[in-house]
């Protein structure tokens, strides 16, 4: 699981949070809203209002109710119940937020780091955030301070208008890590602050962040100098740690994969302890499972082996190519049982191309209906909608887990560049169907299809490639301008590296055109009209190991930098992304 993740959204928070303030209206986007059965207490708070547009409610009821308060169940016995839960998740996401942004952290500083998030919740919400109404049986999400204030943490959408439109307020991992980073900046300021007399003093230590985090960096010792009602009330939270009265099973462990949803997965499996089984082996014994390694990849076992894929998002498409119904659920296994069998990965396009009924990477689809399009499956809404009868070329595919198999498809509309749903496995039909390239406008075409012409674009050239694979040989370099007809298209990896097959001097080789998944969703290194700005100069043909237009090698976790580092981590995910022997940007 790829950790940096975490660090690219905190890149987002650092130059909003001295943004100047959106004149948003109150109860921004607040659609049905409920004060039914609600009240400032633990898990609950007066106003709620519908998840959508910001998000899909039907994700949250899928994949996080266990942390959904239900209030048509009895007010005490629910608290407590969601209380458990929701303790569990957060310590949980706040350890492994710390052990991403400061890996070096003692257990003392994780231990308080835990807590001071644990008492931020209780100050900013009593530690609430979805809700299941009884007017209209909906979960909701809550907001606060007159309906700025989203979610649990408190994303205020007159200060973070652009980051709330984006999802960071209705997704709860989301909320925690916006809100954390937030904190953690404070919290590594207040080490030196004057008002904190050493940096293990975590009472001072995390009064002066929440100082901080309520009024502004110049505000980390307001507590201690000139005390807030709101430095008070959070003193008086610290103290009294309210929440332990409703919790009854500290050890109780979470089945949401917490870990996955904070690095950006949205289909995660969750946590799941098999019953036991008196059946002879481990292939018997694990039929219905998929299995979680300690070295990260999702697997099932089959004859003898473990057949796995990187990103657990995509393990539904195990189930098909093993023909066998899986528990949508994953066993963690041990490092003995990680050893016991070999192991063989598959590429992720390979797997999907396994489902039923479903389209893959670079298929023209029709849209039976006006779809809403998400910016991500499950998340905010574009207000945009694809339009009946228009045809859209599939950028990415996400398949839900079984056994409904729910299907979301990339897609370019114009300018506008997300996920539509398509069905699940039974009403697929009804969604959308196979389309013809004639039927494709040019404004949705991203990927070339075969026959057809593409130009580079990349300033210095392409490296023409030996095979898509890593530590390919470079054949030759074609220079910008260069039209090049396209033999075959193919799509691999988790960022949907496109490759285009091709014949350049009377030799055949593939071309990287880029990511489908990168920031700007576009193939940059190619184009299908000719580049207006082309050098003359003839291309080289270069040494088979030393063209300067190969880039190569693995790179190493490095130590995670401080905040004021992170600008960096978006250009080194683009590098570590296509630093594969692909010679283009």
């Amino acid at each position: 699981m790829n950790r940096l993740l975490i660090l690219l959204l905190g890149f987002l928070v650092q130059f909003e949070v001295q943004a100047l303030s959106n004149d948003t209206e109150d109860f921004y986007l607040c659609a049905a809203k409920t004060t039914e059965n609600t009240s400032w207490n633990f898990g609950t708070a007066p106003s709620y209002c519908d998840i959508s547009p910001f998000g899909d409610p039907k994700f949250v009821d899928d994949y996080l109710s266990q942390i959904i308060f239900a209030s048509e169940q009895s007010v005490n016995t629910e608290r407590v119940r969601y209380m458990n839960e929701l303790n569990a998740v957060i310590k949980v996401a706040a350890k492994y937020y710390l052990s991403v942004r400061k890996p070096d952290a003692s257990s003392e500083e994780i231990a308080a780091w835990v807590y001071a998030i644990k008492v931020v919740a209780n100050q900013e919400t009593f530690w609430s955030h979805y809700f299941r109404s009884v007017v209209d049986n909906k979960t909701k999400m809550m907001r606060g301070d007159s309906g700025h204030g989203h979610g649990m943490m408190q994303i205020d959408d007159r200060w973070h208008f652009t980051q709330i439109n984006e999802g960071k307020g209705w997704q709860i991992f989301e909320n925690m890590i916006y809100a954390m980073e937030i904190f953690y900046a404070e919290w590594q300021n207040a080490a030196n602050a004057s008002c904190v007399s050493s940096t293990s003093n975590w009472v001072e230590r995390t009064r002066s962040a929440y100082s901080a985090y309520n009024g502004g960096p110049s505000k980390i010792c307001r507590w201690s100098a000139n005390p807030a009602w709101q430095d008070d009330g959070f003193l008086d939270k610290f103290n009294a740690a309210a929440w332990q009265s409703y919790i009854t099973d500290e050890t109780l462990t979470t089945s949401i994969d917490v870990e996955c949803l904070m690095e950006g997965v949205e289909f995660c499996l969750p946590n799941y302890q098999a019953p036991e089984q008196s059946q002879d082996t481990d292939e018997q014994m694990w039929w219905y499972n998929f299995l979680t390694l300690t070295t990260g990849e999702t697997c099932v076992l089959a004859q003898g082996e473990y057949h796995c894929l990187s990103q657990e998002q995509d393990a539904v498409c195990l189930s098909a190519m093993f023909n066998r119904i899986t528990v949508a659920a994953a066993v963690e296994l041990s490092e003995q049982q990680t050893q016991r069998y070999s192991k063989k990965i598959y590429d992720r396009h390979h797997c999907l191309a396994q489902l039923q009924h479903s389209f893959t990477v670079g298929d023209i689809i029709i849209t039976n209906k006006d779809i809403n399009i998400r910016q991500t499956p499950a998340g905010s809404d574009t207000n945009v909608n694809s339009i009946v009868g228009e045809a859209y070329q599939v950028l990415d595919v996400v398949v839900s887990l079984s056994p409904v198999q729910e299907r979301y498809y990339k897609i370019k509309s114009n300018t506008t560049v997300g996920y539509v749903f398509a069905g699940d496995y039974d009403t697929w039909q009804d969604w959308a169907y196979q389309g013809d390239v004639n039927n494709l406008d040019e404004n949705n075409k991203v990927i070339a299809m075969v026959g057809d012409t593409v130009y580079v674009t990349y300033d210095n050239g392409l490296s023409l490639l030996s095979s898509s694979q890593d530590n390919a040989d470079t054949l030759a370099t074609i220079a910008k301008g260069s039209a090049l007809k396209v033999d075959e298209v193919s799509v691999q990896g988790a960022s949907n590296d496109v490759y285009y097959h091709v014949t350049y001097q009377g030799q055949s080789g593939v071309i990287y055109v880029g990511q489908l998944l990168s920031e700007s969703n576009e193939l940059d290194n190619v184009s299908f009209s000719e580049p207006n700005d082309i050098d003359t100069e003839q291309p080289n043909i270069p040494d088979d190991n030393n063209s300067p237009l190969k880039s190569g090698g693995s790179w190493h976790w490095f130590s995670l930098m401080l905040l004021a580092t992170a600008l960096s981590w978006k250009w080194y995910l683009k590098v570590v992304n296509i630093g594969r022997n692909k010679g283009g940007k």
